[in-house]
């Protein structure tokens, strides 16, 4: 789930009016009773896929297994919902605050499988660190 997590990150990245460059983002998915510790990458950023959502996530994702809808963008706040496929497919929502140079955020998803339900809060975030590597 920690996949859908990240690619839930980058496309809200993506769509906010961020600017371009070498980007570092995070997901905390903390599991009663799990000590994960935070997945931490980063990305460069063209101007094309600032400005294109589609872009970043098409290429993050390599197929299409989750969909956003109900995408709101106020110029500071991202929110959405989504839905992916998969070996447990999981829905849920998220609303990511936003500037030019940073991004925090919550995502809310409930897998369920077997008969058993899992519900999920992940903290995202992401700062950019400057131009991008050459």
């Amino acid at each position: 789930m920690k996949l859908a997590f990240a690619l839930l990150l980058i496309s809200g990245a993506a769509q906010a009016a961020i600017e371009p460059g070498n980007w570092e983002f995070s997901v905390d998915s903390p599991l009663v009773g799990n000590s994960n510790t935070p997945t931490v990458k980063q990305r460069c950023l063209s101007a094309d896929e600032a400005a294109d959502p589609q872009k970043v996530l098409a290429e993050a994702r390599g197929s299409d297994k989750c969909q956003l809808s109900n995408v709101r963008d106020s110029g500071s706040d991202y929110k959405f919902d989504v839905a992916c496929v998969g070996r447990v497919p999981i829905h849920g929502s998220g609303t990511v605050q936003y500037t030019p140079t940073t991004l925090d955020g919550t995502v809310d998803l409930i897998g369920e499988t077997q008969g058993l339900r899992l519900k999920t809060r992940s903290f995202v975030s992401g700062k950019r660190l400057g131009p991008c590597n050459k």
